[in-house]
């Protein structure tokens, strides 16, 4: 991001928050392949607001690529209109809901505020709240999450899911309003970015790997078949959908932690949000985040989760057993787990990979190259990344069964 538009979105700020007298510093940038879509920026805004109160600021910018080849290649203005579209319209909808139904307590305090939103065209950028200067900080993207983790995550996403679930029970109208706009983001990139085969690769290349001496060979999906999971499986079954996160993975959760122990969760990143089963979510989650060869049953894990889901529907006013029992639950996961199965396989190279050999987006579209050729490398925590996807792959199968 250039110092112009920095200053530019300052300027902007500076009014929106009232201040009078200020001071900007500029506190870093992410590094090598963080800016997937664009680029992060940490910005503290030190002053005094016209009331005379002194007042400081720790924030983030996204801001959007604006070279015209990743344009041409990523769905980047979608992605930010759609992540706009969560903190302006989604996040304010379920907040009065939850006001309406008697709670004066923000359920929903653990996300970030949003301070600006800009949608002008090739120049799209969302002001944030820095949650480090909360002490939230992320976990390791390299090693499966601890059991603390998996925990808070699961209950944040039973919290998040609630809301959808008893808007469209209380408020059916108000439901559908609030998510025709929603678009399937997840169709949207794959269809436009030509990844299926990638995806497809990526699986296939560790399903032969373990072709001998295990049961891994026998989960077999064809090209067609990730394309179609990817796509058009995430639309079925409309009566039991909700707002999902989109995407799921260890970089896209913060931690608050208290005597080495973490204590509180923040989700980020709405890029991939949509409407579709809660299992999508979940099955993301369980196979980036999860050491699948240790929890092997997953029912033990969704247990955690509808806990959390029916608690905060109670809290909603609502009667959990008439909008989703664990049942219902369990056949989403047999049908819709496969999402995060192909998913998964394809987080893994990148988030078991060390920082110079991921591949930076930007860099790549500036010197000219195909967007796919970024997906042209390994990792050289191979081994690794093998039997996290062989664990995987097992543990997927193993709780096929009804």
């Amino acid at each position: 991001m250039s110092d112009k538009r920095i200053s530019d979105l300052m300027k902007l700020l500076i009014r929106h928050e009232g201040f009078i007298e200020y001071t900007v510093e500029i506190q870093g940038k992410t590094g090598r392949g963080d800016g997937y879509v664009g680029k992060v920026t940490f910005v503290s805004v030190i002053g005094k607001t016209n009331t005379e109160d002194k007042k400081e600021l720790n924030l983030v910018i996204k801001s959007s690529t604006q070279n015209e080849l990743l344009r041409s290649q990523l769905p980047i203005k979608e992605f930010f209109e759609l992540e706009i579209y969560i903190y302006d319209k989604v996040i304010p909808a379920f907040r009065n809901f939850q006001y309406e139904m008697g709670f004066e307590s923000d359920f929903l305090k653990s996300l970030p505020s949003c301070y600006l939103a800009q949608n002008l065209e090739n120049e799209e950028a969302l002001i944030l709240e820095n949650l480090k200067s909360q002490g939230f900080e992320m976990a390791n993207r390299k090693i499966p999450l601890t059991f603390e983790h998996i925990k808070l995550v699961l209950e944040s996403y039973g919290k998040w899911h609630a809301f959808s679930l008893a808007l469209r029970y209380k408020r059916p109208d108000s439901f559908k309003q609030l998510v025709e706009n929603l678009g399937d983001m997840w169709s949207i990139y794959i269809l436009k970015t030509k990844l299926a085969r990638v995806f497809f690769q990526y699986y296939e290349e560790v399903r032969k790997f373990w072709e001998n001496g295990t049961d891994v060979a026998l989960v077999k999906f064809s090209e067609n078949e990730v394309t179609s999971i990817l796509t058009s499986l995430l639309s079925e079954d409309l009566d039991h959908t909700v707002i999902i996160h989109g995407d799921c993975w260890t970089n896209n959760f913060m931690f608050k932690e208290k005597s080495g122990k973490p204590t509180e969760v923040c989700l980020i990143d709405w890029q991939f949000s949509g409407l579709a089963s809660p299992v999508f979510d979940l099955s993301y989650f369980i196979y980036t985040c999860v050491d699948t060869g240790k929890y092997k049953n997953v029912e033990e894990l969704l247990k955690i989760y509808h806990s959390a889901v029916c608690g905060y529907l109670r809290k909603l006013k609502c009667v959990p057993e008439d909008i989703v029992s664990f049942n219902t639950l369990m056949k989403h996961w047999r049908k819709f787990s496969c999402c995060g199965l192909i998913i998964g396989t394809f987080i893994l190279r990148f988030s078991l990979s060390e920082g110079g050999e991921v591949p930076d987006f930007i860099e790549t579209a500036e010197k000219g190259r195909s967007f796919l050729e970024n997906f042209e490398f390994n990792t050289s925590n191979q081994e690794v990344y093998h039997k996290r996807v062989k664990d995987n792959i097992l543990h997927y199968a193993r709780n096929l069964a009804e």
